[in-house]
């Protein structure tokens, strides 16, 4: 893809994003007002069946829930679905609804670590990252859960050094898949619009996984 192109496509993620972020609404789960863009959509079919809305702007009407196991269990109670939708639904199974949920934010996370490695945001391998450290560069790092024990000290240290966060997430070898890349064991993200972007999604995802070990 072309830069142009990428670009383009970044900036209309943004679009929809910033107009979801104008938006505010309220999770049926626990009555709190927030912006669109940080709640999860269900929608009702026309056979009465609850799902969930990926896109955002699926047709039909719609329910907000937080991106939180303790909101979802509520939403997604019988009596609560059917007095949101204003008609009678069929009964959902949690785990099926969690596990597609955490797949939807996931998915939304590769996508934004692809668009920024198209767009040239991001930097792997283990030389081009400790120049770009060297280089005050590094905005966030993204560390493999299988990076090898003596590498993800030294990505660590240089995180200290250089005061710069970083989180554990997905495999080398999906790593590498989303950037287009050989297995990798850590990326670093250069661009403050991506990290933005990439801190609205893992903050999604985090909250749901933490809640969900909790319950």
């Amino acid at each position: 893809m072309a830069e142009t192109s990428v670009g383009q496509q970044y900036q209309k993620e943004q679009g929809q994003a910033l107009s979801r972020h104008r938006a505010e609404r309220t999770c049926i789960g626990c009555k709190v007002q927030r912006e669109a863009h940080d709640l999860l959509r269900f929608v009702c079919t026309p056979q009465g069946g609850v799902i969930l809305d990926a896109s955002g702007h699926a047709p039909g009407r719609g329910m907000y829930v937080c991106c939180d196991v303790v909101c979802l269990r509520k939403a997604l109670k019988p009596a609560k679905l059917a007095l949101a939708l204003k008609r009678p639904v069929m009964a959902l199974d949690f785990d099926p609804v969690y596990q597609e949920v955490r797949r939807l934010l996931y998915k939304r996370l590769r996508t934004c670590l692809s668009l920024g490695q198209k767009a040239g945001a991001i930097v792997s391998g283990y030389v081009p990252l400790r120049q770009a450290f060297a280089q005050a560069r590094v905005l966030y790092i993204i560390l493999a859960e299988d990076i090898a024990t003596g590498r993800a000290e030294e990505y660590r240290s240089w995180c200290t050094q250089h005061r710069v966060p970083y989180v554990t997430l997905f495999t080398k070898e999906e790593l590498g898949h989303i950037i287009g890349k050989p297995s990798r064991s850590a990326v670093g993200l250069t661009a403050p619009h991506f990290l933005k972007l990439l801190l609205a999604r893992l903050t999604s995802l985090e909250r749901l996984q933490t809640t969900y070990n909790r319950a």
